[in-house]
């Protein structure tokens, strides 16, 4: 199973020359499961949610509600992994052996790691240091 963190996601979702690069990676790994985490489903639908706060104008509002609601749609075509008791454990070892990483990116590599998943992410230099000896 492939992993794709928040960023690798988003990239996809623009549709920009990144995100295609990523997808022909993808479309080269025969059988490829692609997976996003809950974390990055919280992640981007905390951020949907501030812009649609934010907009003052209906102009505003059309353009945050429009987003919204194609995250929406685009969370009934990729699967979602859960943050479930296997990969709490994990996560509550990974807190203490690196305090300094942020809890979101720990709650991602918990999950990849109890699925013996690979993480997809630009973010080289936190999830560089985690090990799967934990």
């Amino acid at each position: 199973m492939y992993i794709l963190d928040t960023d690798h996601l988003s990239f996809i979702q623009r549709k920009n020359q990144a995100g295609q690069r990523i997808l022909q990676k993808l479309a080269a790994i025969e059988e490829a499961e692609v997976a996003v985490t809950i974390i990055t489903y919280e992640e981007q639908l905390r951020g949907r949610l501030r812009v649609v706060a934010g907009a003052k104008t209906v102009e505003e509002q059309v353009s945050a509600y429009y987003w919204l609601h194609q995250l929406a749609l685009d969370y009934t075509l990729i699967t979602l992994v859960p943050f479930d008791a296997s990969a709490a454990q994990i996560y509550e070892r990974l807190r203490k052996a690196y305090p300094r990483l942020g809890t979101m990116d720990l709650k991602i590599a918990a999950i990849a790691i109890s699925r013996q998943a690979t993480l997809l992410t630009r973010n080289i230099s936190d999830f560089q240091s985690i090990t799967h000896s934990l």
